[in-house]
């Protein structure tokens, strides 16, 4: 017979490895735009099964702790001004 008074087992709170796109932007606050921003710079990895893109919560999990970094948008040396 089983001990009563053994401490029940601690629940264990399953996390989902990816989410929804639209998921992730609310997870980390911010816009469409930069979310594939990030994506393209690798800083946000997703998979892609069937139609549906999903987002790996271990990569915004990351992003939230470290920050993260976009380059700057891209200028066209016309619009360079080097009278300075």
């Amino acid at each position: 017979m089983k001990d009563i008074r053994e401490p029940a087992r601690a629940l264990t709170l399953r996390q989902p490895l990816t989410v929804t796109v639209k998921v992730a932007l609310t997870m980390i606050s911010i816009g469409r735009t930069r979310f594939y921003e990030l994506v393209a710079a690798g800083q946000i990895t997703t998979v892609k099964i069937g139609r549906r893109r999903l987002v790996h919560v271990e990569s915004l999990q990351r992003l939230a702790a470290e920050g993260y970094v976009v380059a700057p948008p891209y200028i066209h040396p016309e619009q360079i001004d080097l009278d300075l």
